[in-house]
C-alpha cells in the first residue's frame, strides 16, 4: 500500500475551497494535516467558522483548523467580486460549529507540520499565500523542507480565458494573487518547488467542467460528500456561468485532484513576477516574461500548468469526493 500524502490545506472557504476540504478528507492517498484558513474570499475568522462548518457535515474532528491573519500582509482586505453566497458556502447556512479552530496561528501550524515531517508535506493553497509567506517569514529554515507547493492561483496567458475570466478586481488579475500580491511575491521567489494553476486552466471551459456521466455518478451513490458537492456544482453553475459560457467546475477542485493525481496537467517553466504596484489596472497582475531575446534574468522561474486532461480530472474529482472508484459504480 502506498504512503498517504501529508498535505496541509491553506483555503478560504468559499465554495470551491470547501469542496477541497471534503476531498482531502476523502481520498484514501491524502492525509490532510491540517487547514489554515486565509483571509481571501472571506476574512480568516469567517473562512476558518467555514472550515469547521465542513469538518462537522464529514464528521469529522481529528484535522485542525487554524486561523490566519485578517488581512493581507501590507493592506486591508479586498472585497470579493465572485459569488460564494451570502454565508460563502453557496447558502447552505449550517448551524455554526461546535468545534473550535487551534490555539495557535495558521503560519506556526505550517512551520510546526513542516518541521515534524521534514521533506513529507506538500502545502496546497487554494487562496492568498499571507499564511505562507508569513510562516516562510518566521522560518525561513523550513522552506528546503517543504516537498513541494501548489498554488491555485495568477493567470499566465496560456489561454485567452486567463484574463476574459479574471477573478480579481482589476482587468489583468486572479483573486488569490490579487488580494496579497506581497505575500505571492515572497514565496513566488522563496525557491521552494513551486507549481501554479493559473485560470488559464482551472475556469478554462473548454477543459473543467464537471460531466454529466460525472454528475449521474454522483446522484448514484448519494452520500453527503456526494449531495454536497452536487449542490456546490449547481450553485457554481446557476451563479457563476454566463449565457455563453457554461462552466460548472468549482475552480479550486483542479488543484486538489492535481495534488492527488499530477499526471492530470501538464506543466512547463516560466519566468514571472508579481505586480505589488498600486496600479489599479495591474496591481496583482503574474506578469510572464516569454521573449525570445532580451528576456530578464531576475524573475520568479516556477512551473506553470498549460493544459489538463478533462476526463482524469472527472474521474479523480468522483473519487476524492466519494471515495469510491469510478468504474465501481
Amino acid at each position: 500500500m502506498a504512503e498517504k500524502k501529508k498535505l496541509i490545506l491553506n483555503c478560504d472557504p468559499g465554495t470551491d475551497d470547501s469542496l477541497c476540504i471534503v476531498m482531502g478528507l476523502m481520498h484514501p492517498d491524502i492525509e490532510l494535516l491540517a487547514v489554515t484558513a486565509e483571509s481571501g474570499n472571506l476574512t480568516s475568522d469567517k473562512s476558518s467558522i467555514n472550515a469547521l462548518k465542513i469538518m462537522e457535515l464529514m464528521g469529522r474532528s481529528d484535522v485542525p483548523v487554524a486561523r490566519g491573519m485578517l488581512h493581507p500582509l501590507v493592506r486591508p482586505h479586498p472585497s470579493d467580486p465572485y459569488s460564494h453566497g451570502q454565508d460563502g458556502l453557496g447558502n447552505h447556512f449550517f448551524p455554526e460549529p461546535k468545534l473550535k479552530v487551534v490555539d495557535k496561528h495558521a503560519a506556526l501550524v505550517i512551520i510546526d507540520e513542516v518541521k515534524k515531517y521534514p521533506g513529507e508535506v506538500t502545502i496546497l493553497c487554494t487562496a492568498p499565500l499571507t499564511n505562507v509567506a508569513l510562516a516562510f517569514m518566521l522560518a525561513p529554515e523550513i522552506i528546503p523542507m517543504v516537498k513541494e507547493v501548489y498554488h491555485l492561483g495568477g493567470s499566465y496567458g496560456v489561454t485567452h480565458y486567463a484574463f476574459s475570466n479574471a477573478t480579481g478586481d482589476n482587468p489583468m488579475s486572479e483573486w488569490n494573487v490579487y488580494v496579497d500580491p506581497e505575500a505571492a511575491d515572497i514565496v513566488y521567489g522563496s525557491g521552494v518547488k513551486l507549481t501554479t494553476i493559473g485560470l488559464d486552466v482551472a475556469f478554462n471551459p473548454e477543459w473543467v467542467n464537471i460531466l454529466p456521466e460525472t454528475l449521474a455518478k454522483l446522484e448514484k451513490v448519494g452520500s453527503t460528500s456526494a449531495r454536497y458537492a452536487l449542490e456546490i456544482i449547481d450553485y457554481v453553475d446557476r451563479n457563476n456561468s454566463l449565457p455563453d459560457l457554461f462552466n460548472n467546475g468549482p475552480i479550486d477542485t483542479v488543484s486538489m485532484c492535481t495534488v492527488i493525481c499530477p499526471e492530470i496537467i501538464k506543466t512547463k517553466e516560466i519566468n514571472v513576477a508579481i505586480d505589488t504596484s498600486d496600479s489599479q489596472l495591474t496591481r496583482g497582475m503574474t506578469i510572464v516574461d516569454c521573449r525570445n531575446h532580451f528576456m530578464w534574468d531576475n524573475l520568479h522561474k516556477i512551473q506553470t500548468a498549460y493544459t489538463i486532461d478533462s476526463a482524469l480530472y472527472n474521474r479523480v474529482f468522483f473519487e476524492a469526493i466519494t471515495g469510491l472508484k469510478y468504474d465501481e459504480v
